[in-house]
């Protein structure tokens, strides 16, 4: 019963969560909330930009979307 719970939980956080920036819908979208944000510089994915140097090479093959890439670290 405990898993059932906590899985109905994560739904309910899941369906309140802004898919654009994560924080929780049921702040953000108050009218007191206005202003109430910032963001920081973005930081850059080093693997993000190893992932995307990988896929040029391959952006012709047929299907290209069913790929499925592994990023490992080197250092």
């Amino acid at each position: 019963m405990e898993s059932r719970a906590e899985a109905i939980a994560l739904l309910d956080v899941e369906a309140d969560t802004c898919t654009g920036c994560g924080q929780p819908l049921s702040e953000t979208t108050h009218p007191d909330a206005f202003g109430g944000y910032k963001t920081e510089p973005p930081v850059r994915c080093n693997g993000c930009d190893a992932l995307r140097l990988g896929q040029k090479d391959y952006a012709e093959v047929p299907h290209f979307h069913t790929l499925r890439w592994r990023v490992h670290r080197t250092w």
